[in-house]
Formats: C-alpha cells, sequence, structure tokens
C-alpha cells in the first residue's frame, strides 16, 4: 500500500480537537461529506483513527482516510444527544461512507396529522420532512410492502372514517365519503372535536400495535350508546369491532401472556448485501414482520450496517411504536447510550437484549430465518436486475454505434411559455435508474421575453459542464439533449466554448445525441441523417425514459415559478406586502387557492401579518374569488396575464390543436400513490443559498419533485 501521512492542516485540526461529546464529519478535498460519526470524546475517537494503523487492514478505513481533508465537529451535551444528531445529520446528508435507511425512498409511512383541527391518516415518504413541516405529526412505519400499507389504510379508514382530503371538495355540502360511512364530515362541523379526536387516538393506538386496548374502548364506548339509548351509534361501533376482530384474529400468537411486546431485529449478509428482519410483537401477537435490503456500499462491514440499522430506526421512530424490549442478534457497541434514549423518548423502561436461550432466543432464531430467506431473494432480484441492466446499455451502445457502455446519462430539457419563466432541466440517470441527487435546474438568464430554445439549451449545458470542469468531476458517458438538429448545433456550441468540441474531457470520452419526438428520431454531431432504433428496443424504451423524466422535471419546475410570479402579480397591489411577508403567507397557508378561501382570523393568525393588512388582504382575497374566472386555455394551466393567454391562443390556432397536458407519467419506479400532495423530497445539499433556493423554488405543491439544485455559477 502507498505511504500515507495527514497534510499538515489536518494534523492541526486533530490537535485541537476538544475532550467533549458530539458529532465529527470528514471531509474531502472537494468539500463532499465522506462519513458523519459520534462520540463521548471527540479528541479520543477521531484521533484513534490516525494513531492506530489497523485502519489500513479495514477495507471500507483504508479507502476513505486518505481522502479525508478536513474535519468538523458538532459538540452535544451528552452521548444521548449526540446519537440523535448523528443519525438527522445521516439522513439529511447521505454521506458516502455511512449506512442509511433513508438512501431509499421505496418504504411508506403512515402518519396522523395532528397539526390541524381534524387529523388526517396519509401516507407519507420521507418522515424527515413532514416531521419538520408538521412537528405534531406522529408516524408509523416503514411499510417495506406497500400492499400491506394500502390495507392497513383501508381497513382503519373503513372502521374509524376519519377526514381523507386535505380542503373541503364543497362549501356548503359534505362530499360523497361522508355518504358512504367513509368520513364524519368536520367540513360541515357535523362532528364535535371531542368525539372525533377520541377516534383518532384509537387509531394512533392501533399503530402502535395496542389493539387490545382499542377493543376496550370501543366496547365501553358501545355499551354507552347502548345504555344511552343511542341504537344507532352502538351499531356502528359494533361493526367497528366486528372488523377490528377480523384483521386481528389473522395475526399468530406465540405466548399464553397478552402482556408480551418484543421487536426482534435479526441479520443474514454476504459480502455485497445484508437483509435486516424486523418482527413486531404486541400483546402476545405478530403484528408486522417487516425486511430491509441494505446493500454494503464502500466496503462497509456487516457489523456496522447492523448498528447503523438499529441506530436510525430507534431514533427516527415514534415514541409509541417503541416496545419495552428489543431483542437484538449482536451486541451493539452503543447499547446503553441506546438504551436510555429509546427509554426517555418512549418514557418507559426498554431493555435491549442479545438473548442466548430459551423463548426470546427461538424468536431471534425465527427472524434470522426470515431475514436469510429475504437475502436469498434479494440476491436473485439484483443479479437478474443487474442481467437486465447490462443487456439494456450494451443494445443502447450498439444501437448508437458509441464506443463505451452508457453507464451514467445526463438529459436536457427546456421549459417556457412564449420566453417567460424559461428553465431548463437536466436529469441524471445511472445503470438505467435515476439519481435525482444529481438532478440539476437552470433559470435561463440569456433569453428573456422571447422563446429561444436553442440559447436556452445553449447556456443550460455551458453551464452543467463548466461548473464540472471547474470542480474536476467526472462527466457522464452518454449527454441527450431534446430535440433536433437545432438544439443539438447549440448543445455542441457550448461545449466547442469549453473545448470539448472533441467529446473529452481529460481521460474520459463522452458522446451525445439529439433525441427528436416526432419519429424518435436520434441526431449526431456532424451528421446530417438520423439514426432509428426499433420501437420495441430496450434501448429506445431507455432513452424515452430519461427524455421523458426531463420533460416531466423542466415543467414541474417551470409551474412552480410561473405560480409564484402569478401569486406576487396579484398581490403587488397590496401597500405593505412585501417578499417577506407574501412568503410568511405562503409558508403559512401552503398554496395561494388557501389563502383565497382563508376566513379574516386565520389570516391574522399569520406571523408578521398585522391586523389592518389582513384585514385589506382578507377583502382583497375575497373581491378576487367574487371575479368571474376566465376558462382555461390549456390543459392544466391558466395563462398568467393577458398577454400570456393572448400567446397561448396565437400558439392554439398556429397549430390547430391544444398542446399535450404538460404532466407526464414518471419513471416507473417512482410511480407511487400519494395523498393530496403530502409527500416531500429532501433536498441533498450543502450550501445555505442552495437550501434556500429549493425550499422555496423547487417544493411541489401537487406532484413530487426529485431531489435537486439549482446549478447556479458561483
Amino acid at each position: 500500500m502507498k505511504a500515507y501521512s495527514p497534510s499538515e492542516h489536518l494534523v492541526k485540526q486533530l490537535s485541537g480537537l476538544p475532550d467533549s461529546p458530539g458529532c465529527y464529519i470528514f471531509k474531502d478535498e472537494l468539500g463532499d461529506i465522506l462519513y458523519i460519526g459520534k462520540a463521548l470524546s471527540l479528541r479520543s475517537r477521531v484521533r484513534s483513527y490516525w494513531a492506530d494503523i489497523s485502519w489500513r487492514e479495514r477495507p471500507k478505513l483504508a479507502v476513505m482516510i486518505p481522502k479525508v481533508a478536513t474535519i468538523e465537529t458538532i459538540l452535544t451535551n451528552s452521548e444521548k444527544e449526540a446519537l440523535l444528531l448523528e443519525a438527522n445529520l445521516i439522513r439529511q446528508k447521505l454521506p458516502r461512507y455511512n449506512v442509511s435507511l433513508k438512501d431509499d425512498r421505496r418504504y411508506p409511512w403512515l402518519a396522523i396529522t395532528y397539526d390541524v383541527a381534524f387529523p388526517r391518516l396519509v401516507m407519507i415518504r420521507d418522515p424527515v420532512r413532514f416531521k419538520k413541516d408538521n412537528p405534531r405529526a406522529k408516524v408509523f412505519g416503514p411499510y417495506v410492502e406497500a400492499g400491506q400499507m394500502w390495507e392497513t389504510m383501508r381497513i382503519l379508514r373503513r372502521v374509524f372514517p376519519m377526514r381523507q382530503r386535505k380542503t373541503p371538495l364543497f362549501k356548503d355540502r359534505p362530499c360523497m365519503n361522508f355518504h358512504i360511512g367513509l368520513c364524519m364530515a368536520p367540513c360541515q362541523k357535523k362532528v364535535e372535536p371531542e368525539p372525533y379526536d377520541r377516534m383518532v387516538k384509537q387509531v394512533e393506538m392501533f399503530l402502535a400495535g395496542r389493539q387490545t386496548e382499542v377493543i376496550d374502548q370501543l366496547k365501553a364506548d358501545m355499551e354507552k350508546a347502548s345504555g344511552n339509548l343511542e341504537f344507532e351509534q352502538a351499531g356502528k361501533i359494533r361493526d367497528r369491532l366486528v372488523a377490528l376482530r377480523t384483521v386481528i384474529e389473522k395475526q399468530q400468537v406465540f405466548f399464553q401472556s397478552n402482556k408480551v411486546s418484543h421487536d426482534i431485529v435479526a441479520e443474514a449478509h454476504t459480502e455485497k448485501m445484508m437483509s435486516v428482519c424486523l418482527m413486531k410483537v404486541r400483546e402476545g401477537k405478530l403484528i408486522a414482520s417487516e425486511t430491509f435490503a441494505i446493500p454494503l456500499v464502500e466496503k462497509t462491514s456487516w457489523d456496522e450496517a447492523y448498528q447503523a440499522f438499529v441506530d436510525q430506526y430507534y431514533t427516527a421512530c415514534e415514541d409509541v411504536a417503541i416496545p419495552q424490549t428489543i431483542l437484538l442478534q449482536h451486541e451493539l457497541s452503543d447499547m446503553d447510550v441506546l438504551c436510555e434514549f429509546v427509554s426517555g423518548k418512549a418514557e418507559i423502561a426498554v431493555k435491549l437484549l442479545v438473548p442466548q436461550r430459551g423463548g426470546k432466543n427461538d424468536l431471534v432464531d425465527m427472524a434470522i430465518k426470515n431475514a436469510e430467506h429475504s437475502l436469498g431473494q434479494e440476491v436473485n432480484r439484483v443479479t437478474q436486475l443487474d442481467a437486465k441492466v447490462e443487456r439494456t446499455l450494451t443494445a443502447l451502445k450498439e444501437g448508437l454505434g458509441i464506443d463505451k457502455l452508457p453507464n451514467r446519462i445526463e438529459c436536457f430539457d427546456i421549459s417556457n411559455i412564449s420566453g417567460t419563466d424559461n428553465v431548463a432541466s437536466m436529469v441524471s440517470f445511472e445503470a438505467a435508474k435515476p439519481k435525482k441527487t444529481e438532478y440539476r435546474m437552470f433559470k435561463i438568464q440569456s433569453v428573456e421575453g422571447e422563446p429561444n430554445d436553442f440559447a436556452s439549451m445553449k447556456e443550460a449545458v455551458g453551464r452543467r459542464y463548466a461548473r464540472l470542469l471547474r470542480e474536476q468531476k467526472p462527466f457522464p458517458d452518454l449527454i441527450i439533449i431534446d430535440g433536433g438538429k437545432g438544439q443539438l448545433g447549440a448543445a455542441m456550441e457550448a461545449l466547442s466554448e469549453l473545448n470539448l468540441g472533441e467529446l473529452k474531457a481529460g481521460d474520459h470520452e463522452f458522446s451525445i445525441v439529439g433525441l427528436a419526438k416526432k419519429q424518435e428520431e436520434i441526431y449526431f454531431p456532424n451528421r446530417s441523417m438520423p439514426v432509428y432504433i426499433p420501437r420495441r428496443s430496450e434501448a429506445l424504451h431507455l432513452l424515452q425514459a430519461v427524455r421523458d423524466e426531463a420533460h416531466r422535471f423542466a415543467v414541474t419546475f417551470h409551474r412552480k415559478l410561473r405560480a409564484k410570479r402569478v401569486i406576487a402579480s396579484q398581490l403587488d397591489v397590496l401597500k405593505g406586502l412585501g417578499a417577506k411577508r407574501r412568503k410568511k403567507l405562503i409558508d403559512h397557508f401552503g398554496a395561494f387557492e388557501q389563502i383565497k378561501t382563508a376566513t379574516l382570523e386565520e389570516i391574522e393568525a399569520c406571523e408578521g401579518i398585522p391586523k389592518k393588512l389582513a384585514l385589506e388582504l382578507f377583502t382583497f382575497m375575497q373581491d378576487l374569488k367574487n371575479k368571474p374566472k376566465a376558462k382555461p386555455l390549456l390543459t392544466g394551466m391558466e395563462p398568467a396575464t393577458e398577454e400570456e393567454g393572448d400567446s397561448i391562443k396565437s400558439v392554439k390556432s398556429a397549430k390547430g390543436a391544444s398542446p399535450k397536458r404538460d404532466s407526464l407519467p414518471m419513471v416507473a419506479e417512482d410511480a407511487a400513490q400519494y395523498d393530496d400532495g403530502e409527500i416531500r423530497e429532501t433536498s441533498i445539499l450543502d450550501q445555505e443559498d442552495e437550501q434556500e433556493f429549493y425550499a422555496e423554488d423547487v417544493e411541489a405543491d401537487e406532484e413530487r419533485l426529485p431531489e435537486a439544485d439549482e446549478d447556479e455559477d458561483e
């Protein structure tokens, strides 16, 4: 192995480390986060990486330690606080050499929205972001099997008719959910808060595994209603009891005592993959058995991955989901700290045990068998998927006639209406799958007031690859330009200005093509005739998926910017309502439509809005609401201004037909059911200004938006 010694700057940082509990962050020369860890003594723990040369024998550390250029520390009051901070930082930053549960967003969660007067039961994908927006919410999961989650939600909505819609469908009458018994219509004040809140608490207890308590409460409610001669209400409660008992009877009973509640966490692993089985036994019944596939990337050891899973799972889960005993397959290095943390969180004495014999050990053995079975299935799935990806990329390489396998692909698209809100998107695919941490969006600056896709494409491509050159980051194997010869020529002009006209960045060669929609024609630089790939080819399907994802991403960003401009222009007439107060209104209400329907008291409750301004805003919104609504000129889109509407009309008359709807299906693995726009993606950005841009400009209201930032020049 090549001799390694830390830099002078790193030596100074090591000598100045505090002897306090906290978290440490390793970064490379570019400032990218490599690893996040916790320690009771930052000085002792961090110095041990360099003082003890045994790290050279550990594959992951042998690769990571020589890359460390700087060390950052965050001090905490205790090791328990450091544990929680470490888990949160790992979920937010997704460091390269850490194991992260949140890297795979396949897993759905259920949440109860306690931040509103009448809570709802919703499905979410990002509990961290959701809890940030809804701090009082209770989150349950994750559910590895989406079908199991939807079945649970279906049963709960039938038994406990909680509010389903985020906003009322009608102002003066309940929607169909009320008439078919799936909602109690709190929006029309057909239920009092007290019985509704009691029902919500029963849903919470059911999701936490306390079914016996729910049954006992429902029995008491039924007897009370019957005693008050409210036989119709008693009949409804009886039907709930029957439905719940049917579900509970399907669950296997392990123990004679109904007081036993455990979590069992076991694993099985190969060199590259780990499968963790989490079994939940509540009141003697198995209520869930879930398996999590964790790739052992960057030479991560299985014991480190197992500990990371346990730490992150129990620092993220709700207090009501933590049982009195957690049975583990292996000892953890921080077992005492984790035990203290989860006990404080759940407000009960929680035990972490590694059983060696008896009935508890039998439960661990059962979890191990489930983990081994799941591991075999996951290995087979990954093997088949890798073979399909290899076959598809090889077909694409041969179809395009390029020299290199296009493992990493980047695609650009432009979106605007008559030159306004002109934006470009860039999506990235690796191994035929979207890599959303690499998605980028561009506010086009060189074109204003007139549509010029060529100049816009030139700017976007130029800015993207100028940054890659400046930061010495790797180039993609294939660049796709959404468009024909003109767009491709503009992209080549941008590359030529960066001395990349030979399609070579250092030692890395790449290819670039233009993909025209009409006949799926593929254009190459310096070739007059297009290339065609067979319509049924997997290679063409991949190109289309990448192109369509870039289009969806661009249109979503364009619509978001356009909506903000419309709101700003409508509210500009009010004196005293500047950009900061407008942002507070949007943050408080969530969308412009909610401001229009808000009462005076609700507007006054918004932080930073004086009563006088609230009254002016309320009056303005009432006048705006009573104006006749213009008929949309495009499906799914309304003109922001009169001039814009005229331009859309001219486009329609010129083409003779309405353009296609601007919302496209998402890539297959992203196609999931969402609930009223509750799902949010967490931005993976380091710089504060980029985070502010993401929160203000990118977060989608009605459709999921991948992680991305604006690729601005510094």
